[in-house]
């Protein structure tokens, strides 16, 4: 009896994730929209496009948040409508929150149809399945004066979503007023929900495994082991070399771990996961077939 219940607790240890998970990051270093996401037009003649830092002097001559660039979607007379959609992220968990910084373009105003809607999807990156919200800013609310054209930081709950993946998008709402800035979006929270631990395992050695199946359409699994705890990331990128998810970023305990990857929003082609924890880095090739 003692010896079954030893068990049982070693299962329940192996297969407990307590770490804060980044499901999502981007700060448009490579292009805006980057590769994955979608840019959608509504009305007025801008779109969200790249810009490098320092910012112009419309947004403080700041620099980025993080890196060197920063999607950016400039004030439109009389109205704009923008929209900025993310690729599909994966399982939302309880706790989870959507983080990203803004810069408020002008200091003037207020213009109060200006806001900035972050909308969620179930479904699809289609404009018509965003039909939820998880939160908005009040773009014109923001303090007027050139000491307060600053870096603002901006979190909304997903635990709405808890057990579906999602799309966001970001939605410029305009009236002849106030652009901005974004940087550094990131999906992120202390359950590893999508990444799926084996129970009562512990691998010998680092091992990242060919993904099945292989050529795929749009869902893989990839399965990898880790022998010692620590800090984990798994990436795929593009055969130019640019990041297109980020499949794990967070510490996980040692133990074979198995993880969807769902490509609906790339193209057909090569692509590479890279897996890297503890120092070891192990790299392997996939197809995406549409």
């Amino acid at each position: 009896m003692k010896k079954t219940f030893v068990l049982i607790v070693f299962a329940v240890l192996t297969i407990s994730v307590n770490a804060q998970f980044t499901k999502l990051f981007e700060s448009f270093e490579t292009s805006v929209p980057p590769p994955g996401w979608r840019a959608i037009n509504v009305t007025g003649p801008n779109v969200w496009n790249r810009i490098v830092a320092p910012l112009p002097a419309a947004l403080g001559t700041l620099n980025a948040k993080h890196g060197s660039a920063v999607a950016f979607i400039n004030y439109q007379a009389p109205t704009g409508e923008d929209w900025l959609v993310t690729s599909r992220i994966p399982v939302i968990a309880s706790g989870d929150s959507v983080v990203f910084w803004l810069v408020k373009q002008f200091s003037d105003g207020p213009y109060p149809y200006d806001s900035l809607l972050v909308r969620v999807s179930t479904t699809d990156s289609l404009q018509a399945s965003f039909t939820q919200y998880a939160g908005s800013v009040c773009v014109h609310c923001i303090p007027v004066g050139a000491p307060e054209i600053i870096w603002r930081r901006y979190s909304f709950p997903l635990t709405a979503w808890a057990g579906n993946s999602i799309f966001l998008s970001f939605v410029h709402k305009d009236s002849d007023g106030h652009g901005m800035v974004l940087d550094s979006i990131s999906v992120f929270g202390t359950d590893a929900t999508g990444i799926n631990p084996v129970a009562n395992t512990n691998p010998e050695k680092f091992e990242l495994y060919q993904n099945f199946p292989n050529p795929f359409n749009p869902v893989t699994k990839i399965d990898f082991d880790i022998p010692k705890a620590g800090f984990t990331t798994l990436k795929v990128y593009d055969v130019t070399g640019s990041e297109v998810a980020t499949l794990v970023s967070g510490d996980i305990k040692n133990g074979k771990y198995s993880i969807d990857f769902d490509a609906t929003n790339l193209s057909s082609g090569i692509y590479y996961y890279r897996l890297e924890s503890g120092g070891l880095i192990k790299t392997n090739k996939m197809s995406l077939v549409k």
